[in-house]
């Protein structure tokens, strides 16, 4: 067979032949049968580029070829594509349809795209639509691509030969595990809108909305990333959320909402280096940026930290807060305001607990502590007005 500036040939065990069929109607017009298909026992496909380079090969142990719709249909097919005269990917399923001698090719029935090179991605599907000539394959039906350590579905997934760009659209999620055991839940997942991946670069764009999620093993949500869209790259192992972004931690009622933000999914890494704000109940903490370790349920806040809450106000230069235990630390120059009497207490180091409705209690142990209490004046009778007696390092 024969398309323009490309050829494919076959080479096959013929066990049956095309006869001649004739018949007779009105008179002596010979009327054509349709000649039965030819049957092979083994069939090879194989297309090369006008320069001699190998595109494309398909092997069957079973084929049946229909020459008047220029049609062949085999069975287990297996294939390779090729990339710049070097094998990509290996392609296989449980039929194929070869239309207009390899004009389009469809394969269905537990489709496989094995990469060769770079991370061994395996694409799957039920039905692969494909066009050799524009070096385009469109798994149509429950694509997925999976490697060691994660899992990405699609509606559709659309994969370019030729710059080994995957186009994912429809609702696009991406699970991860940290064992092997693919029939437990994924510890983390990510939805996006429409995805651009480039297999050989790991470059990740997707469209938004973007919701990412951290799972215990009994399915609970322990935190939550929001955000408009992302970019990443999934060698390096990490993706950046564009703001505005939202980090839920639903177990604390603690909501933090950030600029863009990147989260380094294979050390459970959630860092900004932008101002951010979080609220804790009746808490609030600012700061110029941020790290949270999900593995040891801990946000580290560099720069200009500051809690508030109702009647209190502290700076430091750095905190850090651990919801798994409740502690909180400040650490640099340390400035603790009260309201009641203008009390403000000035430390290296203040340590702290998170209370009831979210408020936080703070103490100085082995700290040198300094403290300013303002005295209100007298009453009209000429005794000080009554007051209570603050504990200076504590709130």
């Amino acid at each position: 067979m024969t398309m323009p500036s490309r050829h494919a040939w076959f080479s096959s065990c013929l066990l049956a032949s095309l006869p001649w069929l004739a018949g007779c109607a009105d008179g002596d017009a010979p009327v054509a049968v349709e000649a039965p298909p030819f049957v092979f026992r083994s069939l090879e496909l194989e297309q090369k580029s006008s320069t001699g380079q190998k595109e494309w090969s398909l092997s069957s142990p079973e084929a049946r070829y229909e020459l008047n719709r220029r049609l062949v249909r085999a069975r287990q097919p297996v294939g390779l594509l090729f990339r710049n005269g070097k094998p990509s990917f290996r392609i296989q399923s449980d039929l194929a349809q070869v239309i207009n001698d390899g004009e389009k090719i469809l394969l269905e029935g537990n489709v496989k795209l094995q990469q060769l090179t770079g991370s061994k991605l395996l694409i799957q599907g039920d039905r692969l639509r494909w066009r050799p000539d524009q070096g385009v394959l469109t798994m149509e039906q429950r694509p997925r691509a999976s490697d060691q350590e994660s899992r990405i579905s699609a509606s559709q997934a659309e994969l370019q030969q030729t710059t080994n760009e995957l186009t994912l659209t429809g609702t696009v999620q991406l699970d991860r595990w940290s064992t092997s055991d693919r029939n437990a839940r994924p510890d983390s997942s990510l939805r996006s809108g429409k995805a651009q991946w480039n297999l050989d670069t790991g470059l990740l764009n997707a469209k938004g909305p973007i919701l990412g999620q951290r799972r215990d093993k009994e399915g609970t949500v322990l935190e939550q990333l929001e955000g408009q869209s992302l970019e990443g790259n999934t060698l390096k192992g990490e993706i950046t959320v564009q703001a505005p972004v939202i980090l839920r931690i639903p177990r604390e009622k603690g909501v933090l909402r950030a600029k863009a933000t990147t989260w380094v999914f294979r050390d459970q890494i959630i860092r900004s280096a932008k101002p951010f704000k979080a609220d804790l109940d009746r808490t609030t903490i600012r700061g110029e940026s941020f790290r949270a370790d999900l593995g040891q349920s801990s946000v580290d806040v560099n720069g200009a930290c500051e809690i508030r809450q109702p009647g209190e106000a502290l700076k430091a230069e750095r905190c850090r807060w651990n919801w798994s235990n409740e502690a909180v630390l400040a650490e640099g120059k340390v400035e603790l305001r009260r309201d009641e009497n203008d009390q403000v207490t000035r430390a290296t180091r203040l340590e702290g607990t998170v209370g009831k409705e979210g408020r936080i209690s703070f103490t100085a142990p082995g700290s040198k502590v300094q403290s300013e209490v303002r005295i209100p004046t007298e009453g009209p009778e000429g005794t000080p007005e009554a007051r209570p007696q603050p504990n200076p390092v504590s709130f």
